[in-house]
């Protein structure tokens, strides 16, 4: 490619982008065929903390016009060549429901219920008319909208404290369901758990650990002064690798120690360090029952909770990792009847890819999996085998009994398909041998099952783009109905039972 300046003057390239013929709107057809796989149903974005610095007006019109955007977060030039046009289209191609995030950092409540009308708007609207000129005349009917990114921690740009932020969350959501009242608010929450962790109880000069009722109750906060202006509860969580929150080690911390100066190395088993993410996910049911008895409004409205950003922070993408994201997913399932989103962080962390090329890593292969196969109407498990108990006190990101099934050391979830047609049971063995497990179902015949396992001959097997594949999903099926079963060392299995009818 030769780009040549003739005549006098000075000349400025801004941008020079060479897109693929076979591109897909503007998407590379490789990575969105992977993600239309994994049937995810819904994807939050913008989101991150470079949100709260982000003008959503420059992101619309021509793409070549639009100015490139300083990510003072993260120190990052960002080319801005995916507005939030490009999201929808994104979202459609993926066959995903968009969730949008509003900057309530140095954004305010004009700007926001601008654009809702923006995505919302009919285009008899001066905002909906301004999307139809740039090529989108049908309103996109986004039903979820979250307000700020982690407006909690100190990190944030336009970070406020909890008296201020309340008043500010409660003019964006006026504002916002004006334009447009059927919209579903979420406010941006902060359990006690993530206040205690990230040290923003501590440099609030207050107990490290956070408390229920106290200034550095976030969410409570929430309840208590933004009552009727939410629908649903944000959280976001990371477990560090190697590290846990120590209590009396934050207490002898100054208050202008590093946020996360809490943490301390650990040694882990290798069940230990799967069951650590889903540990947190324990935690906020823990702490969610305890705003349901201080607010106990929260029930009869149907308040919810996503977590709509979590990750398990410095693991790399194999075996190892998706059965701690086993774990994670079968505790999310448990809760589900307030626990009704999630979103991990980032959606093409599910992808290994180069410039040409992609392939579903061990996350994705996880995800997809359990979208296939597991069964979205969860169904009591008991067993005679429960959990130990925690390790370490269950303060920050500890609960205070282990996540899992009362089937140690496996972790089991279970639930019917929608069309009442099939029980299907997800078990992960974090351990190197075989387990065994009797099965007995009351209430419903079961016949010989098919089975989906996701496993490897190390826990250090990973997918990546131009290599053979050292972890595969492989469908069998098992024979058994009721009665005892085995399961393979270091393996996420599903099973799918067929019901005949009532026992």
């Amino acid at each position: 490619m030769e780009i040549t300046g003739t005549g006098n003057g000075n000349l400025h390239i801004g941008t020079v982008s060479l897109m693929p013929a076979d591109n897909v709107q503007g998407f590379r057809p490789d990575t969105i065929a992977l993600l239309r796989q994994l049937h995810s149903g819904m994807w939050r974005l913008p989101g991150g903390n470079f949100l709260s610095d982000w003008n959503w007006y420059d992101s619309v019109g021509n793409i070549d016009k639009r100015p490139p955007m300083f990510d003072y977060a993260w120190n990052a030039m960002q080319t801005n060549d995916v507005g939030m046009d490009e999201f929808m289209t994104l979202c459609k191609l993926i066959g995903v429901d968009p969730y949008i995030t509003v900057n309530a950092g140095f954004g305010d409540a004009h700007s926001a219920a601008e654009e809702v009308e923006y995505i919302n708007g009919s285009k008899d609207t001066r905002l909906g008319a301004l999307r139809a000129r740039n090529g989108h005349p049908e309103p996109y009917h986004v039903k979820f909208w979250d307000i700020g990114n982690e407006p909690y921690g100190t990190w944030q740009l336009g970070h406020t404290s909890l008296k201020y932020h309340v008043l500010k969350h409660n003019e964006f959501a006026k504002a916002m369901r004006k334009v447009d009242p059927s919209i579903t608010l979420l406010a941006s929450g902060a359990m006690p758990d993530e206040m205690t962790v990230e040290g923003q109880s501590r440099v609030m000069h207050l107990d490290p650990q956070a408390q229920f009722g106290s200034d550095a109750d976030w969410t409570g906060g929430l309840l208590k002064h933004s009552w009727g202006n939410f629908d649903g509860l944000t959280e976001h969580w990371y477990s560090r690798v190697g590290k846990r929150f120590d209590y009396e080690h934050a207490k002898t911390l100054p208050a202008d120690a590093p946020n996360e100066a809490g943490y301390m190395s650990v040694e882990e088993t290798l069940l230990e360090w799967v069951r650590h993410p889903s540990n947190r996910v324990a935690k906020k049911a823990e702490e969610w029952r305890e705003y349901e008895k201080r607010f106990p409004a929260m029930i009869d409205k149907k308040i919810f909770l996503s977590i709509d950003e979590y990750s398990y922070s410095g693991a790399p993408p194999n075996l190892k990792s998706a059965l701690a994201y086993g774990m994670v997913l079968n505790e999310m399932l448990r809760h589900t009847d307030f626990m009704t989103m999630a979103a991990l962080t980032m959606g093409i962390s599910t992808l290994d890819y180069n410039n040409t090329n992609s392939v579903l890593n061990t996350t994705g292969l996880l995800y997809k999996m359990y979208r296939d196969q597991l069964g979205t109407l969860p169904v009591a498990v008991s067993g005679n085998s429960p959990q130990p108990a925690p390790k370490y006190p269950p303060y920050g990101d500890q609960p205070k009994i282990n996540a899992g099934s009362a089937t140690y050391p496996l972790d089991m979830m279970a639930a019917l398909t929608e069309d009442h047609k099939f029980l299907t049971i997800a078990v992960v063995n974090a351990t190197e041998s075989e387990q065994k497990f009797d099965l007995n179902v009351t209430g419903a015949r079961v016949g010989p099952a098919k089975m989906c396992q996701l496993t490897a001959t190390s826990v250090d097997a990973a997918n990546h783009v131009g290599q053979q594949q050292q972890v595969e999903v492989k469908e069998v099926s098992s024979g058994n109905a009721q009665g005892t079963i085995s399961v393979a060392p270091i393996s996420v299995t599903i099973y799918r039972f067929p019901l005949s009818g009532t026992a």
